[in-house]
């Protein structure tokens, strides 16, 4: 048996800000997908999976994100004693070098007062989670932010983000190889804040700048619930199933670069 851990960072859209989500129904997780919660009652504990996944807490409770309709998807393609385990590290409003709604920055080694270090909180959570599993492997890890941050140029955005994949790869040695993915912002969000451009230009390209990365497009228009931000249950089962999709071009691409079968 192997546990494979799928690391979920990012702010509101990566936990999920919605109330349309069914946890006993659509959205009900099979017994084989567990989570370590990062706050709450449960928080550090291996457990069933059950939607909406624990954020990092000083935040509400959230709504259905994108990794559990990916966990079901990457289970399917799992051996059958083996099992999908999500490590959510999320805060809504929280930005690389700077906050919004909720403080909390994501650059590493920046520091910024009254605001809680997130990726230095996320690598001490997977390293947890980790050491709760059994034969652990590290899937992949889906990044949902950029909302926080919109405004920046595309160049100075993508910086931070490279130095976060790259830092994080090399503090967990176990995601080293491990498909990093990242989402695209909401469509209505780009047309409500043109200056979000340079963002998610950043995110779109960067499969161009890092090895193994993978970029998952938003939902159609039409799956917000907000006007131009967060997206509705369905429109998040849809997003992870794009994050799925990328996660399996990935692979596909690391395997014929290694000469392997490619998978189907």
């Amino acid at each position: 048996m192997a546990d494979h851990l799928v690391v979920l960072l990012g702010q509101s859209n990566a936990n999920g800000s919605n109330t349309d989500y069914e946890p006993d129904g659509i959205d009900a997780r099979d017994p084989r997908i567990l989570t370590v919660p990062a706050s709450g009652q449960d928080e550090g504990r291996l457990v069933p999976a059950r939607e909406p996944l624990a954020s990092a807490g000083a935040h509400p409770p959230g709504g259905l994100g994108p990794a559990g309709p990916f966990a079901a998807l990457l289970l399917a393609d799992l051996e059958p004693t083996d099992r999908v385990v999500i490590v959510p590290m999320t805060l809504g409003g929280t930005g690389m070098r700077r906050h919004g709604s909720y403080p909390g920055v994501w650059l590493p080694g920046y520091e910024l007062a009254g605001a809680p270090d997130l990726f230095a909180r996320a690598v001490e959570h997977v390293r947890l989670a980790l050491g709760r599993c059994e034969e652990p492997r590290i899937a992949a890890v889906l990044w949902h932010q950029g909302e926080s941050d919109g405004g920046r140029p595309e160049a100075d955005y993508a910086a931070d983000l490279d130095l976060l994949i790259s830092t994080f790869r090399a503090e967990i040695p176990e995601a080293a190889e491990a498909p990093f993915l990242v989402g695209q912002m909401a469509r209505e969000r780009l047309l409500a804040q043109p200056d979000h451009r340079g963002v998610h230009d950043a995110l779109a390209r960067t499969p161009e700048r890092m090895a193994r990365t993978g970029y998952a497009e938003a939902p159609p228009l039409g799956h917000i619930n907000d006007g131009s931000t967060h997206f509705t249950a369905a429109g998040q089962r849809l997003l992870g199933a794009q994050y799925f999709e990328s996660y399996r071009s990935v692979i596909a691409q690391a395997d014929r670069t290694a000469g392997r079968p490619v998978r189907t």
